[in-house]
């Protein structure tokens, strides 16, 4: 019961330090794109040096310090997985960062409750799901509530909610890609390892973009 307590305790904690961080990085992002403060208006630019760190910085944890040990990744593997995963990594990441440029982040966190419904729609459509009728009705009953929200923002912007839920749709393919393409040859890849193959290829996708 002493250590249910204490995985309850520190799952409870890792969830905590995930929203602050979370928040902060919201925040921050919006703070350095935003004409009004720090005026860096440039959301690839500003993709690709969170890839560039996070790959820095998961290269390390794997290679020098190892933290975690490499998957075996193999070039057929990489190429018909982890780039296809990556790409809409980056289109996630590229679009919602766009989007801080046209609306607020209380708006962006409104539209981010239709992840579950794009997620749940990607994997009926990829075969990894069923449509079932309960999930449908709260499918429908989330996007019910993003409709009313967005008609009651004041500063309500066409080309912002277009570049947010873009990504939101990138997202989550991503997610149903992971599943279909790297779950299913029999790789799992952890936090710390993804970041290892895909952030590189992330920013060679967003300077491409570039």
């Amino acid at each position: 019961m002493v250590m249910i307590s204490r995985q309850l305790l520190l799952t409870y904690l890792y969830l905590l330090i995930y929203i602050c961080l979370s928040s902060g990085v919201i925040l921050f992002n919006k703070w350095v794109l935003s004409p009004k403060y720090f005026k860096f208006p440039f959301p690839i630019t500003l993709t690709m040096i969170h890839m560039s760190f996070s790959g820095v910085v998961a290269f390390f944890l794997v290679r020098v310090f190892k933290v975690v040990a490499p998957v075996k990744m193999t070039f057929q593997i990489y190429a018909t997985s982890v780039i296809p995963i990556s790409a809409f990594f980056a289109s996630s990441l590229w679009f919602g960062n766009t989007a801080y440029l046209y609306i607020s982040v209380a708006f962006i966190q409104m539209l981010k409750a239709l992840m579950p419904v794009a997620t749940f729609i990607m994997a009926v459509l990829c075969g990894t799901d069923k449509l079932r009728r309960d999930l449908f009705l709260n499918m429908v009953l989330v996007s019910v509530g993003v409709v009313v929200s967005s008609y009651g923002e004041i500063h309500f912007n066409v080309i912002g909610t277009l570049y947010q839920v873009t990504g939101i749709v990138a997202e989550a393919l991503r997610l149903v890609l992971t599943q279909v393409l790297l779950q299913k040859k029999g790789l799992t890849l952890n936090p710390i390892t993804s970041l290892y193959y895909i952030a590189p290829c992330r920013y060679q996708i967003l300077h491409l973009k570039f």
